[in-house]
């Protein structure tokens, strides 16, 4: 009796053991994945040097006509979220300047800094989100700030005139309640502190017409 018992106690412990293992692997293969994230959203570089970067790092990269690759990795940190397991996703955003689309003193005054591009790296712990932005040509971060919730907004265009039939966003804010309208009418008004705390971390516009 006291064998068998012994030889209980053994295979006990192996299947503990084997079972820490498997853990410490996934949790080694987690920090893996956000030590990348960090190496790459600190790498200093020209914002078309960054752009390669970020479509060969598999990141979602958001240009004028939106999400133009790196759809499935956002889709998956959504999905991961929504469970409420901590996960993280670095994204790259993507400016240029349209020509035909502002006037020409303006287009002279700017032309000159732009492509651009920023990163966002967004982290979920399972109970709040915070993102950090860093333009890729400076070490400093351009903003840094945590929110409670990550909202999807989808809809169709405000106007006849959009370049785009409608729209696909993920915004972080702290109130669930928060509204697509609620936070467009913020950002258009003159009222400093109008509208909701908000950060826009994904968009994606669908029937682009600006091509």
């Amino acid at each position: 009796m006291k064998r068998i018992t012994a030889i209980l106690l053994v295979a006990l412990a192996v299947i503990m053991l084997v079972s820490c293992s498997i853990n410490n692997g996934r949790n080694t293969m987690a920090n893996d994945s956000n030590q990348n994230l960090e190496s790459i959203f600190q790498t200093v570089c020209s914002a078309d040097d960054a752009l390669e970067l970020a479509r060969d790092s598999g990141l979602p990269v958001f240009e004028q006509q939106g999400c133009t690759s790196g759809n499935e990795v956002w889709d998956t940190f959504f999905q991961t979220v929504s469970k409420g397991t901590p996960a993280s996703v670095l994204c790259a955003h993507y400016y240029v300047l349209d020509k035909e689309r502002m006037s020409a003193e303006l287009y002279a005054e700017e032309k000159d800094k732009y492509p651009k591009l920023f990163f966002y790296l967004v982290e979920y712990d399972g109970t709040e989100y915070s993102v950090k932005v860093r333009e890729s040509t400076v070490e400093a971060l351009d903003y840094e700030e945590t929110f409670k919730y990550l909202l999807h907004f989808t809809g169709d265009a405000p106007s006849s005139t959009a370049l785009f039939s409608s729209y696909d966003d993920y915004v972080l804010v702290d109130d669930p309640t928060a509204t697509w309208e609620g936070i467009i009418a913020g950002l258009a008004s003159s009222q400093f502190g109008a509208g909701y705390k908000h950060c826009t971390v994904y968009r994606n516009y669908l029937g682009w017409k600006g091509e």
